[in-house]
C-alpha cells in the first residue's frame, strides 16, 4: 500500500477524486520513465499551503530484482493505469490487482504483446 504521511495526516486518493485528476498529473514519471514518480511537495502545496517539507512514501509494490518493468513502455502502448492499479479513487491501496506473472502474461496475450521470457526478465540472474 502506498502511504503519504503529510503534516495533517495520511494521503488518500479518495479525497482527491472530486478533482478528477489524471494519474500522470501527480505521477509524472509514469509516462516518461520506468518508474511512476511521486509528486514533489511544491506540487502538493498548490492546494495544501500548510504542509511539511517532506512527503514520506512507501512503494506501492516491490517487484523481484529479476523482473524488468517500465511504466513508460506501458503508457506508450496506451494502457490505462487502472489496468494494473485498479481505480485508485475507490481504494486505499495503490495496486488493486496482485502482481503475478500469470496476470502479466494474460495481459500481454490479450493485447498481442511479446511474451518471450526476456521481455520481462533479466536472464542469467
Amino acid at each position: 500500500m502506498l502511504v503519504f504521511v503529510l503534516g495533517n495526516g495520511t494521503f488518500s486518493h479518495k479525497t482527491h477524486q472530486p478533482l478528477k485528476l489524471k494519474c500522470i498529473t501527480c505521477h509524472t514519471g509514469a509516462a516518461k520513465e520506468d518508474r511512476a514518480t511521486l509528486p514533489k511537495v511544491d506540487q502538493c502545496r498548490t492546494c495544501h499551503t500548510a504542509m511539511e517539507d517532506t512527503v514520506a512514501a512507501q512503494p506501492a509494490a516491490k517487484l523481484p530484482d529479476f523482473v524488468v518493468f517500465s511504466h513508460a513502455q506501458h503508457a506508450a502502448a496506451k494502457l490505462d493505469c487502472n489496468s494494473c492499479h485498479g481505480d485508485a479513487y475507490k481504494q486505499t491501496a495503490s495496486v488493486d490487482k496482485p502482481l503475478r506473472m500469470k496476470a502479466c502474461v494474460d495481459c500481454h496475450k490479450q493485447h498481442k504483446a511479446a511474451t518471450a521470457c526476456n521481455v520481462c526478465h533479466e536472464l542469467g540472474q
